[in-house]
């Protein structure tokens, strides 16, 4: 028969007994077996740069991320893709958090049972596993908590830095428009838009006083 290859008709047994084999295994049996085949749910995925997320956690997170976006406010691009970067940060430790407590159940459950055994010879081996898998959740917890801080650190510098130009081409626009000249902030090496700096002393005139920047905005027909 052209362009397929034959399977011999001793692994097509072979195949039938495999798929036997496999519909008569139940898995584990024994309480002890059980609970360390739960360990298998424990996989982290944190040692990649990006964000791993399983189909059930996309919506969860979207929501969570558009809440932090929302509370941290970013002004400027290079300052949203910082907020996105913690933002995953933040995501990730909540993620091994939950591991982390997960593993501690799984822990508490090998102990209480092998010590209603009585024999707890091996109680060591049996928890070695879990363990290690704590410790290296521990280690990816640091690792994380660090940068969310570091970035954390620079998102804030950046709002800070952006606020301060806003400041001063605010205060240029107005001595501009004091003195009937034509204001172009691109020609004093400003990078926001007029637009922008229109909002930002319209938004910082109110956190000041916010009854007299109300009568203004009434004044002008806003």
């Amino acid at each position: 028969i052209c362009g397929r290859k034959q399977t011999p008709m001793s692994s097509i047994d072979q195949l039938n007994a495999n798929r036997e084999n496999a519909q008569k295994s139940t898995g584990p049996v024994t309480p002890e077996g059980k609970l360390k085949s739960s360990l298998n749910a424990t996989k982290h995925g944190f040692t990649g740069l990006s964000l791993q997320l399983t189909e059930p956690e996309i919506e969860p997170y979207q929501r969570y991320a558009a809440n932090m976006t929302a509370e941290l406010r970013p002004s400027t691009e290079q300052s949203r893709e910082l907020a996105l970067h913690y933002i995953d940060l933040r995501w990730s430790l909540n993620q091994i958090l939950i591991q982390q407590t997960n593993l501690l159940s799984i822990i508490d459950q090998i102990t209480n049972q092998i010590l209603a055994t009585g024999d707890i010879t091996g109680l060591e081996k049996a928890l070695e596993s879990p363990y290690r898998r704590l410790r290296t959740l521990g280690i990816y917890e640091q690792r994380r908590r660090r940068a969310a801080a570091d970035t954390l650190e620079r998102f804030n510098q950046l709002e800070k830095d952006h606020r301060a130009q806003l400041e001063l081409a605010a205060a240029s626009q107005q001595a501009m428009k004091k003195l009937n000249q034509n204001w172009d902030p691109a020609e004093f090496g400003f990078v926001c838009s007029c637009a922008e700096i229109d909002a930002y002393i319209r938004v910082r005139d109110f956190q000041r006083n916010p009854l007299q920047a109300k009568s203004s905005a009434s004044s002008h027909g806003m």
